[in-house]
């Protein structure tokens, strides 16, 4: 049975651009050393980056501009 990693610990995480199991050192590092080098190399602007990302989204709908949504807790 494995347990969940809480965000600041440092473990074993999967790489969200290879899929390798990599020495991770919190949830805020998600991209193995090899990947960072290879994003790193890549000349690409602002925009061009942004692109290929798509389009941002807060729960599967799309936000137009940044900071433009609500949160609603009750």
């Amino acid at each position: 049975m494995s347990t969940r990693l809480l965000p600041h610990e440092p473990g074993d995480r999967k790489c969200l651009k290879c899929n390798e199991m990599f020495r991770s050192k919190s949830a805020a590092n998600r991209i193995c050393k090899k990947c960072s080098q290879v994003n790193a190399s890549l000349k690409l602007s602002e925009a061009q980056i942004a692109r290929e990302r798509g389009a941002k989204r807060l729960n599967g709908i799309p936000i137009e501009e940044q900071d433009t949504y609500e949160m609603n807790f009750f």
